[in-house]
């Protein structure tokens, strides 16, 4: 027993010592960003293993350019989230896709979320809906453009919010991107791009080449097979509660 408190005096003399080395204070920077993700979406009639399935289908399509990619799993067109949820984040993860939320509308749905480490995020209203009024189609403040420099890959979904988009390189098919301002796009627009999300009726699009899949503006929207045939430089815009594609070689 002396032993024992001569060696913790001695430990405590020697925490006390001037060259014993202290832990320095630092400081947390948060900050809110706007990052590329996927945004994965599961149909409402799928269970786990035919969800399964189609990821093994689409990791053989384009594995390697999904790797380690951020992730919010969506369930559209459901009440509840899956009870196989915790099963399905195991396979992603085990694929090398890093989910890190999910869309969920419920506090029950919200609690299961959690419980796997994940956050949870409010399902978005429907994309295609019409104008709202004028007087509430104008943007709040305005903020500085968010500019994306590379390639948007398919699955991904980007979101410029209170602002303008612009996009240095082309929009893959199967991507989506949306703005409450316009959109602008240095390269060919292959996926949806979608301006104006909050109504806000003089927003536009820009593209060198339009090959999209959608295209819509304050919630009126466009689908491919109505494009014109030449589609470069092209200028979408809202006319009329219509949308008027002009440009170059647009017709």
């Amino acid at each position: 027993m002396y032993t024992a408190l001569l060696r913790l005096q001695a430990n405590r003399m020697t925490s006390m010592r001037p060259d014993a080395k202290a832990v320095a204070p630092v400081s947390l920077n948060l900050k809110g960003s706007m990052t590329a993700h996927a945004l994965l979406q599961v149909p409402a009639e799928a269970d786990l293993q035919s969800a399964c399935q189609a990821l093994t289908t689409l990791l053989a399509e384009d594995g390697p350019a999904l790797q380690h990619t951020p992730c919010i799993l969506a369930f559209p067109e459901r009440d509840h989230l899956p009870d196989w949820l915790g099963d399905w984040v195991e396979q992603l993860r085990a694929a090398d896709l890093v989910p890190f939320a999910v869309q969920c509308g419920t506090e029950e749905d919200q609690q299961l979320t959690h419980s796997l480490g994940l956050a949870d995020m409010p399902v978005p209203e429907p994309s295609f809906r019409r104008p709202r009024p004028a007087h509430q189609a104008r943007m709040a403040a305005q903020v500085p453009p968010m500019v994306v420099r590379q390639q948007v890959r398919s699955g991904q979904q980007i979101y410029a919010q209170g602002g303008d988009l612009v996009i240095m390189a082309s929009v893959s098919a199967g991507a989506e991107v949306m703005a409450d301002g316009h959109i602008h796009i240095h390269g060919d627009l292959r996926g949806r791009a979608l301006a104006g999300v909050k109504g806000h009726q003089e927003a536009r699009i820009y593209c060198r080449r339009l090959d999209g899949e959608l295209v819509a503006i304050a919630g009126v929207y466009m689908m491919q097979e109505q494009f014109p045939e030449q589609r470069d430089q092209v200028e979408v815009s809202l006319e009329n509660d219509q949308l008027a594609i002009t440009g170059s070689t647009a017709r």
